[in-house]
């Protein structure tokens, strides 16, 4: 029996009959075209002079909206948008903590990533320690600034250097305890 709730998205004969291989289809997507990212921006105002900022995205050009449109049911949570400079480009994004942590993680931790498995593993743990507030602390702030370091190809696309962020957080010591970058 097909699933009704996503009439109006998909000709119904198009997805499987059951949830659970939907579920598994749309789970290959984000493994395969999802992003988890932690961004770190400057912030004049925040405690340490620099936030730590959690996303999902997921980008198909927009005749794959349908894709997206899926996602957005399953999950019940992130919106679709143009993508900035690209018309005809689309990105999901899930860029609240909360939703995050109760629709996105939820929904990976039983259907489980695996090419993107270490990233999705570092970009749980980070957002777990958030809503513990851990990144309130010097201490908490700098583990998951590193373990945001440590995602993406080890944060070779960082606008900011490790050592460029420490300094301006004013221990020398975790400037030497930081990577060599």
């Amino acid at each position: 029996m097909p699933l009704w709730e996503y009439n109006g998205i998909i000709e119904l004969s198009r997805i499987p009959k059951r949830g659970k291989y939907l579920r598994y289809y749309l789970l290959g997507f984000i493994d395969a075209e999802g992003c988890f990212s932690v961004s770190i921006k400057k912030l004049k105002t925040a405690k340490f002079g620099y936030v730590l900022d959690p996303v999902f995205t997921l980008t198909q050009h927009k005749q794959n909206r349908v894709v997206l449109e899926l996602l957005k049911k399953t999950l019940n949570a992130g919106r679709i948008i143009e993508k900035s400079g690209q018309k005809n480009l689309l990105v999901f994004v899930i860029d609240n903590r909360r939703l995050l942590k109760e629709k996105l993680i939820n929904f990976l931790d039983k259907y489980k990533p695996i090419v993107k498995w270490n990233d999705y593993q570092k970009f749980r743990e980070i957002i777990l320690a958030m809503e513990r507030k851990e990144h309130r602390t010097r201490e908490g702030f700098e583990r998951l600034v590193k373990l945001a370091y440590k995602m993406n190809m080890e944060g070779k696309q960082r606008r900011y250097k490790l050592k460029e962020i420490f300094p301006l957080m004013g221990s020398s010591e975790t400037v030497r305890r930081a990577s060599p970058d």
